[in-house]
């Protein structure tokens, strides 16, 4: 469940908190193919909304920047974010959003604080640059496209690029 009802959060003091646990499975992220997330967070009020912070970690699928095939990983994360209700909880009265405040860190008019967006970018941050599927991963053969995790290929293997053999020439004829 990544939506919460924080009507009575909101009406309570500030300090007041409320615990949950998180444990989704097969989410459909846009930009992630998340298999699970779980970890637990915390909502407090303060003075401006709602405070969210937490521990999270997700099961996703990436693809290997080497070797082009899809692996899992774990992806640990931390939640801090600060949402703000669109309307007054008591009067239901339309509130304006403080300067700096985005569209997806808003509690709706029901009270419902839905940090799914923000999850989600959390974890596009989380993915690694350059995913790898194991340290050691070989990739694939740049010039026949094996997978030189399954097979070795029988290219050459100091292939000189026409363009740098004017240069190469010049390196070799230094060394002399």
């Amino acid at each position: 469940m990544m939506q919460f009802n924080v009507a009575g959060l909101l009406k309570g003091p500030v300090g007041g908190s409320q615990r949950h646990q998180v444990d989704e499975t097969s989410l459909a992220l846009e930009d992630a193919q998340v298999k699970r997330l779980w970890g637990s967070i915390t909502l407090v009020r303060i003075n401006e909304g709602v405070w969210v912070k937490g521990n999270l970690q997700a099961r996703v699928v990436c693809t290997c920047s080497r070797c082009l095939r899809p692996y899992d990983t774990t992806l640990p994360f931390l939640f801090n974010e600060t949402y703000h209700p669109t309307v007054d909880v008591t009067t239901g009265v339309p509130v304006a959003l403080p300067d700096g405040a985005e569209a997806d860190t808003t509690i709706d008019t029901h009270h419902i604080l839905d940090i799914e967006e923000v999850v989600r970018q959390d974890i596009i941050l989380a993915i690694p640059m350059k995913p790898l599927c194991q340290s050691n991963c070989a990739g694939i053969c740049p010039h026949c496209g094996k997978d030189l995790n399954e097979t070795s290929c029988d290219c050459p293997q100091e292939m000189v690029d026409p363009r740098w053999a004017t240069l190469l020439g010049l390196l070799s004829t230094t060394k002399k």
